[in-house]
């Protein structure tokens, strides 16, 4: 585990995790404006970009959505970018998928972080790469930026996939709570913040 969370520290120089044999994103989205270079990705630096449940199909290049295929895909050293979180509702938890944040694992107990994906100049993903969170957030120049993936959309869009998702939350945040894996990464993450502080701006 120790390899697994230290590799996320800088997000990936490849290429992405996506095959690209499968289908493009649907929408087009919103391309970011030139305040978003300007203000060094704010939204990136705090928190993973949501994904829908096609931006996970197709990272699972054509695997039907199962247990094994999602703890195969969320434990890759290349192309394991992405968390489970949920949101409180009044309905109860909705369990979804969003990047994974540096330092961090597959569950994601760390409320705020730095996207995995983002690098020194920006996205490491293609504006068709892009979860729908990414591509559906409109910047603007005075910096109040609107997601136009709303919470309401998202939980609509996860609900047949709570109890699976649900399942693996619960299985593996235990795990990782008995095993001290959630405390390493954060003392990974307080290294990795006091490291970029100290490096030339």
């Amino acid at each position: 585990m120790t390899e697994r969370y230290h590799a996320h520290r800088e997000g990936y120089n490849a290429a992405g995790p996506f095959d690209k044999s499968q289908p493009a994103a649907p929408e087009p989205g919103y391309p970011p404006g030139e305040e978003c270079a300007q203000c060094g990705g704010r939204c990136c630096k705090e928190h993973g970009c949501v994904l829908a449940p096609e931006d996970l199909l197709r990272a699972l290049a054509g695997k039907e959505p199962d247990e094994e295929s999602l703890l195969a895909l969320f434990q890759d050293e290349k192309k394991g970018w992405y968390a489970i979180e949920y949101l409180s509702t009044p309905q109860g938890a909705c369990f979804y998928v969003r990047m994974r944040h540096k330092c961090y694992t597959f569950i994601g107990v760390d409320a705020m972080g730095e996207c995995v994906a983002l690098g020194t100049g920006g996205c490491l993903l293609s504006m068709e790469e892009r979860p729908r969170g990414g591509r559906m957030l409109k910047s603007s120049p005075d910096r109040r930026c609107v997601q136009h993936y709303t919470a309401e959309q998202m939980c609509a869009d996860w609900q047949p996939y709570q109890e699976l998702l649900g399942r693996i939350y619960r299985d593996w945040h235990a795990r990782m709570t008995d095993d001290g894996t959630f405390d390493r990464c954060d003392e990974a993450y307080f290294a990795w913040l006091r490291e970029k502080r100290t490096e030339p701006q």
